[in-house]
C-alpha cells in the first residue's frame, strides 16, 4: 500500500488531540500517540519535530485566528471624542465578546485542549495571555477615554485588568461547564452589561 502523507498526518493529529485530553500533554506519550494512530515512531518523526511542535500544529491555528479577531474588533471603537462616543463605544463592547465567543465555540476543541491539556508547553498559562491582552486593549480604551468622563481619576490598570479578566472567564468557563454556544453569548452578555453598567457609574457618564 502506498504511503498516504496526509492522511498518516491526520491519523496521527487526532491521535494526539484524544490522548492530550485525556493525560494532559505532560502525561501523553509520543508512543502511546503513535500505538493509537497505527504507526510508527519513525512516522511520527517524519511528520513532528517534537510532541510539543505536534500540540502546537493542534493549537496555534485557533489562536491565530483569536489574535486577528482581537485585533480586528477592538480597533472599531478606538475613536473617542466625545462622552457621546465614550457611552456609544462602551454600548457596543458587547458585540466584540460575542464574536469571540462565537469563534471559541467553532475552534472548540483547540481551547479545550489549551485550556485544560497545555501544563508543561509554552501556552500553559494561555488564558492569563488572554486576559492580559485584553487587559493592554481596556487600558488604552481607558486612555482614551480619560479626557471625556467626569471622573478620570476611576481609572486604573487594576479596573482594567479586573473588568478583563470577568469577562474572558465568563466565554472559557462556559466552554468547559459544556454550555451551549448561546447559553455562553447569553452568560457573557450579563456580565459583560455588569461591566459596563459599573464604568458608567464611576466614570460619571
Amino acid at each position: 500500500m502506498a504511503y498516504d502523507y496526509d492522511k498518516t498526518h491526520a491519523r496521527i493529529m487526532e491521535s494526539a488531540a484524544n490522548r492530550f485530553m485525556e493525560d494532559g500533554f505532560a502525561g501523553a506519550s509520543v508512543r502511546q500517540i503513535c500505538k493509537d494512530a497505527g504507526v510508527t515512531n519513525g512516522a511520527f518523526y517524519a511528520h513532528f519535530e517534537s510532541k510539543e511542535d505536534l500540540f502546537a500544529k493542534l493549537v496555534e491555528p485557533a489562536l491565530g485566528g483569536l489574535r486577528e479577531l482581537y485585533g480586528s474588533e477592538t480597533s472599531r471603537y478606538m475613536e473617542i471624542s466625545s462622552a457621546k462616543d465614550v457611552r456609544a463605544a462602551l454600548d457596543q463592547t458587547f458585540s466584540t465578546d460575542e464574536a469571540v465567543i462565537r469563534y471559541v465555540y467553532e475552534q472548540a476543541d483547540a481551547f479545550r485542549l489549551l485550556l485544560t491539556a497545555s501544563s508543561g508547553t509554552s501556552y500553559g498559562h494561555f488564558k492569563e495571555q488572554i486576559v492580559e491582552a485584553e487587559k493592554e486593549e481596556t487600558t488604552a480604551f481607558f486612555e482614551l477615554c480619560a479626557p471625556y468622563v467626569a471622573k478620570p481619576e476611576n481609572m486604573s490598570d487594576s479596573l482594567a485588568a479586573q473588568t478583563s479578566s470577568l469577562v474572558v472567564s465568563a466565554i472559557f468557563d462556559c466552554l468547559l461547564s459544556g454550555a451551549s454556544e448561546e447559553e455562553a453569548v447569553r452568560e457573557t452578555q450579563l456580565v459583560s452589561e455588569f461591566c459596563l453598567a459599573g464604568l458608567k457609574q464611576v466614570w460619571g457618564i
